[in-house]
């Protein structure tokens, strides 16, 4: 009998240990607070005298009254801002979108616009909360011009959550580092090979490229470039720069584990035979 009760003990804890790992797997959805959703223009490409519009998305808790918004950006050699705007709304709960428009100088030249990428801030602040977020435009020296567009790893997570448009993530480190540590989602394209992998990608999907600190996937940006794709985007300061911000990254032994429900079948192999080994001896 007591031999029974020890066996029926030792299989309800296995049980109980094999429920609370499924469980933890998927860890509960936490409160969202005060966040910006997404930061965004129209396109990201721009000339002179075109018009662009802002979109800004923030997410309430609750409603929020006397909320104050401002965005300013474009910053020309001049000293000059030439995108800002500035208002005080009340969120309602959810998602609440803020647009509005801005029409870039008719001579780039004369108002100290050099072609390049150019960064916009939001800020959003509530009492003593406070966010910020940061969009890149790229202005070029004339119309229908494809340059890449320097992005910061804070609008690099921003993208990489985004399930609005396609995006292709591409790591051109070697394969070594890629599988170390990577941003999760991210191809491995070594730069070594970029020029023949590039066939994979989809040149209606924005390329967003990192490598270590930026400067390979400069250059990966050039050669999409120079083969026809449109959307293409570079990290700035790549991985070490979203290493210092603090946002994830996995292996690719992380983001690829074993089939589902392989430890759950393990372990209920296990439960079988030492119930099988029980019932023996009690034989």
């Amino acid at each position: 009998m007591k031999r029974h009760f020890s066996a029926s003990l030792l299989l309800a804890l296995l049980l109980v240990s094999i429920c609370s790992s499924v469980h933890a797997a998927t860890p509960p959805a936490g409160e969202r607070g005060l966040q910006i959703v997404s930061f965004t223009t129209e396109k990201d490409i721009y000339s002179a005298k075109e018009e662009m519009t802002l979109s800004l998305t923030i997410y309430a808790p609750t409603e929020l009254p006397d909320v104050i918004v401002s965005v300013e950006g474009v910053l020309s050699s001049k000293g000059v801002k030439y995108v800002t705007y500035s208002s005080k709304t009340n969120l309602t709960a959810g998602e609440n979108l803020i647009s509005f428009t801005k029409t870039l100088p008719s001579c780039s030249a004369c108002a100290g616009i050099a072609q390049g990428t150019y960064y916009i801030e939001a800020k959003v602040k509530h009492g003593a909360e406070e966010l910020q977020a940061t969009h890149s435009i790229a202005i070029t020296s004339g119309p229908n011009q494809v340059i890449p567009v320097d992005v910061v790893v804070e609008e690099t997570r921003r993208m990489v959550v985004s399930t609005s448009e396609g995006i292709i993530l591409v790591d051109v480190r070697n394969a070594t580092d890629y599988d170390a540590a990577h941003i999760k989602g991210a191809v491995s394209l070594p730069l070594a090979n970029f020029t023949n992998s590039t066939a994979a990608l989809n040149k209606s999907d924005k390329i967003v490229v990192y490598s270590e600190d930026g400067a390979n996937s400069s250059i990966a940006t050039g050669i999409l470039i120079e083969q026809g794709f449109e959307r293409v985007y570079n990290v700035v300061g790549g991985m070490n720069a979203w290493n210092e911000s603090g946002y994830p990254k996995v292996s690719t032994a992380e983001e690829n584990p074993a089939a589902p429900g392989f430890e759950l079948a393990l372990a209920l192999v296990a439960v079988l035979l030492i119930a099988y080994r029980v019932r023996r001896r009690a034989v």
